[in-house]
């Protein structure tokens, strides 16, 4: 993968840094720098010059390990594993559980799903990444899928009338309001497509 070879040029480099600030001034000067000069000797850094050369290759050096384990890390958050994957399925699973939801006007939660997903898997991975689609054969079976993860995760979802009722909505013109059903639901989650 691309980012690894960039992560690891990062880290080559500072090792590099590194090994440039551990390794004697003095001789260094001495063996790159000084056959620039007529007089090398009346031309060498003082101590306090190669003090300060050693001092930056070592920034540069931390500067290029920060780099690295960012690339490392933005590399982490754009792509799911399959472990991550599973805590954030099943974290949405139970957010589901909490309070009682409105029915979709096709009974199909995949939306809410996906977005719950998201939400509990928050840092893992992108949202985007994640797709939610209804099973063919049961229509309260939904399968989770992320880009880049080598399987998938089966959500069964029931529901039943929520005891809280739902809420009004009022009518106008003399009209009669109705009432929205809120449902409760129950998720179950099994490793493997619906």
């Amino acid at each position: 993968m691309a980012v690894t070879g960039i992560a690891a040029f990062f880290f080559l480099c500072a090792a590099g840094f590194a090994g440039l600030g551990l390794a004697d001034q003095r001789r260094l000067y001495w063996r790159f720098a000084a056959r620039r000069h007529r007089d090398p000797a009346a031309n060498e850094p003082s101590d306090r010059a190669f003090a300060w050369q050693r001092g930056v290759l070592f920034v540069a050096a931390g500067v290029m390990v920060f780099q690295g384990f960012s690339v490392v890390s933005a590399a982490d958050s754009d792509s799911w594993s399959k472990d991550e994957l599973r805590r954030a399925v099943e974290g949405a699973a139970s957010e589901l559980e909490e309070e009682p939801q409105l029915d979709d006007r096709y009974s199909d939660y995949a939306y809410l799903i996906e977005s719950k997903v998201g939400e509990a898997g928050e840092g893992a991975g992108p949202s985007y990444a994640v797709e939610v689609e209804a099973s063919d054969a049961e229509p309260d079976d939904y399968t989770i899928t992320a880009d880049g993860v080598d399987g998938a995760f089966c959500m069964r979802i029931s529901q039943t009338e929520s005891d809280e009722g739902g809420f009004g909505v009022p009518g106008v013109g003399g009209q009669p309001g109705t009432v929205v059903p809120e449902y409760d639901l129950k998720a179950a989650v099994d490793e493997g497509g619906c």
